[in-house]
């Protein structure tokens, strides 16, 4: 007697984009075969018809109950609705979609994303991973962008790396990551900066002073929320996150976003990344 191969088990969920009332199109990333990275929309009403499912994004009773087998071929996009005729849930459509990359490759350095491990995924888009030929097997910090509208803060983010590359201000850059082997770039490997936590105003000349080269680039990080500067006792701070961040700004607009840093550190918001003592292996 043969074992029937569960549906979809070659598949695995990467991130999904739902719209929790469903009457919008929900977005999900896979991975197929263990290489080919795909996305699928769904149209509303697709699951069910059931408002806020969590089925839907739990992934194995999406791969295995909800999404219909997985059309073979060459595609990277698929269009889930349910047939009009039978009310059966199916693959409508299947194309190739030329998704747009991060165009500013100036790093020589070229890192297939699935090639990392993933030790602890900080959230959808940033993964703290180990490689296999990168800092000693060390964490290493990966940006991606998931859903490619998030490509133009992946590009704003690279260039600020470039610019600042070798001085100390921001982590090491590793390189770009692609979207499976030889796929667009989607993202950026750097230096998982360990030990560190998120800067108070006890740390604001240290801080000032990293804003100050910062500045002195005509750069604008676009974000001084306190979990940006990361302070490593004894290192000084090391700024991250500049996937807003802006060029050549006026005297003026940098002089304010200094006047905002007091207040900034002062806040004591929670949001930010987790200590480094939780994503060792």
């Amino acid at each position: 007697m043969s074992v029937q191969t569960p549906k979809n088990a070659n598949v695995k969920l990467l991130a999904c984009l739902v719209d929790t009332d469903d009457t919008e199109d929900s977005d999900y990333r896979f991975l197929v075969d263990g290489q080919q990275v795909k996305y699928v929309i769904t149209a509303p009403g697709a699951f069910r018809g059931a408002e806020d499912d969590p089925d839907r994004i739990f992934e194995p009773i999406l791969l295995g109950q909800l999404l219909p087998h997985f059309p073979t071929g060459n595609w990277n996009q698929g269009h889930v609705a349910k047939d009009r005729r039978t009310g059966e849930v199916i693959f409508a459509k299947t194309e190739i979609v030329r998704h747009a990359g991060v165009q500013n490759l100036w790093h020589p350095v070229r890192l297939n994303e699935l090639d990392f491990t993933q030790q602890v995924r900080l959230s959808q888009r940033v993964h703290v991973s180990a490689h296999p030929e990168l800092n000693d097997g060390k964490p290493i910090l990966v940006k991606l962008a998931v859903w490619p509208w998030e490509i133009a803060y992946m590009e704003v983010e690279t260039t600020a790396y470039q610019l600042i590359n070798g001085s100390g201000i921001g982590p090491k850059f590793f390189g770009h990551v692609t979207e499976g082997r030889d796929g667009r770039v989607v993202g950026f490997a750097v230096e998982w900066v360990e030990g560190a936590r998120a800067a108070g105003l006890g740390d604001i000349e240290s801080c000032k002073e990293a804003l100050r080269r910062l500045h002195e680039l005509g750069i604008r990080s676009g974000d001084i929320n306190k979990h940006n500067f990361l302070v490593r006792d004894g290192h000084g701070v090391v700024l991250v996150d500049f996937e807003t961040a802006k060029q050549d700004c006026p005297t003026e607009d940098l002089e304010d976003v200094m006047s905002a840093l007091e207040s900034s550190l002062a806040d004591g918001g929670i949001k930010g990344r987790p200590d480094a003592s939780r994503v060792l292996p």
